[in-house]
């Protein structure tokens, strides 16, 4: 195989973005076999699937009660219309009524004026016929007059009288009429006037339950657009947990003869080959940075030269890596991986299967590493080992 040499971090290597430091892998999400892998994301793509369809079910009756909703503030919109239109004409009524009130008093002043202007005029009269003595109509009589106009005189005399009288009478029943319509009137006012009110905070109160139901549409939109988002995330994921599932599934295909059960790793526990030909630099659990211990161990060793497989196994990842530069991680079955970091170039690719001695990359300083070298990990699962225990 060509060798390759990758200097960027490539796509599609999300299952181990959770490394920490150098050669700190807090979960790697390869299982103990591919069997075992292949049932684990079966489980995880029917949590997925059953994620999705609580949220397409939550979208669901997000949209009928938005639908609801919307019904809802149409039948308020109605609402607060026609109590506009009513609390409009209500005013339109009082104002009238206050007219009526008004030009009812203009006429009341007018109608009292004039009944003060008649009783002065009677007192008048009265006062003239009192200081008089009574005897005016006497001294009519006597005063020597032709009797035509005499008599003429005494007529005028008592209708003058009779038709102030009556104006006067005429004038306290128009009073009084004027009096009861005003008083019914006012009456009529005030009773618009709490109608008004009535109106006026129940359209208030409309008004308060269609903004209330227009914050709640609002909330629900915004619950619906993050539900449809994460409806999305979750459509993707489950496409990409089909893709593997696809993929591992041709993967145990794919599983060759000589790797079928016949090795187990555990079994070659100190009397794995090494690596590489070199000189340990850095031992199991040395300090690094900081507080941080290493969880494998470094190798100097010649540039270039060959770094080999220590045992069966598939390559699960071939790439650069922060902090490890090119990296190779093979898992050989029952929880067991090794990493080969710090690499020149890599000779395999995801989904190769290796032998024990198979060349897999070349010494080199990638990942920020001053010299030549290799660094070296076993890991059972999530836990790391120390390898001078297990090579030979």
């Amino acid at each position: 195989m060509v060798p390759m040499k990758r200097n960027g971090e490539a796509k599609g290597r999300g299952w181990v973005r959770r490394v920490v430091g150098i050669g700190l892998l807090a979960a790697l999400p390869w299982s103990v076999t591919a069997t075992a892998e292949y049932e684990q994301r079966q489980q995880e793509l029917r949590e997925l699937r059953e994620r999705l369809q609580e949220i397409q079910d939550a979208v669901r009756d997000d949209r009928r009660t938005r639908d609801r909703l919307g019904e809802d503030l149409a039948a308020l919109d109605r609402r607060v219309g026609e109590a506009g239109q009513r609390l409009e004409q209500v005013r339109r009524d009082r104002g009238a009524v206050r007219e009526r009130v008004a030009q009812l008093q203009r006429r009341y002043d007018a109608e009292s004026d004039r009944l003060r202007r008649h009783r002065d005029a009677l007192g008048l009269q009265l006062r003239e016929t009192y200081i008089a003595g009574g005897e005016g109509r006497l001294r009519l009589l006597l005063a020597g007059r032709d009797p035509a106009v005499t008599q003429r005189l005494l007529v005028y005399h008592d209708y003058y009288r009779e038709a102030r009288a009556e104006r006067i009478e005429a004038t306290l029943e128009e009073l009084q009429a004027l009096a009861r319509l005003r008083s019914e009137l006012r009456t009529e006012q005030e009773r618009l006037e709490g109608l008004e009110a009535t109106v006026t905070a129940r359209q208030e109160e409309l008004e308060q339950r269609r903004h209330e139901r227009r914050l709640e549409r609002e909330r629900l939109a915004q619950r619906i657009e993050e539900r449809l988002a994460a409806e999305e995330q979750l459509q993707g994921d489950v496409a990409a947990q089909e893709a593997l599932l696809d993929r591992l599934r041709r993967q145990l295909e794919d599983v060759p003869e000589a790797f079928s059960g016949t090795h187990s790793f555990v079994e070659s526990r100190g009397r794995l080959p090494w690596p590489v030909e070199g000189v340990v630099e850095a031992g199991f659990g040395s300090q690094r940075r900081g507080d941080l211990q290493r969880t494998g161990i470094v190798l100097a060793a010649e540039a270039g030269a060959s770094v080999r497989s220590v045992a069966p196994g598939r390559v699960v990842f071939s790439d650069w890596l922060r902090g490890l530069g090119l990296l190779v991680i093979i898992d050989h079955g029952d929880g067991y991986l090794t990493l080969y970091g710090h690499n020149d170039a890599l000779y395999v690719e995801v989904g190769d299967w290796v032998d024990a001695g198979e060349v897999v990359a070349t010494v080199g300083s990638s990942g920020a590493r001053s010299a030549p070298g290799l660094y070296f990990e076993i890991r059972e699962g999530e836990r790391p080992q120390n390898p001078m225990a297990w090579l030979r």
